[in-house]
């Protein structure tokens, strides 16, 4: 199919148009992405071991307001386990207060299930544990 020079150039400028406006969620999901390596590696320097990167089946952020969960076992009692729920922010984002209650009210909502796990011989049980 041949367009003429005229149709090319509403073409072009309309693609041009479109780039454009998806080129600032494109940079944010890329810098949101950035944060969380970031704030992983970061984590693990600290001796936490980050666990569960709460994202989408596509790799976004979830509405909710953790973004990432860290788990530290304290090596004196290796039963007594510290949970750290960690908001993410990337490029010039900060935590805001509205942030910071939501996470407090995520810290009393948090519940804590006790499963147990078994290989008696090539298949795996998983069992709950009444609490």
């Amino acid at each position: 199919m041949k367009f003429s020079a005229k149709r090319r150039t509403e073409i072009a400028r309309k693609a041009w148009r479109t780039r454009k406006k998806r080129r600032p969620s494109i940079d944010a999901h890329e810098h949101s992405r950035k944060a969380l390596t970031f704030s992983q590696v970061k984590l693990d320097k600290m001796g936490y071991k980050w666990k569960v990167p709460l994202l989408s089946r596509k790799g976004y952020e979830y509405k909710g307001i953790v973004d990432l969960v860290a788990i530290k076992r304290n090596n004196r009692r290796p039963d007594q386990l510290e949970i750290m729920l960690v908001q993410v922010k990337g490029g010039r984002g900060r935590v805001t207060t509205d942030e910071i209650e939501r996470l407090k009210k995520a810290k009393h909502e948090l519940r804590i299930r006790l499963a147990g796990a078994e290989m008696p011989g090539t298949r795996v049980r998983i069992f709950s544990i009444p609490s």
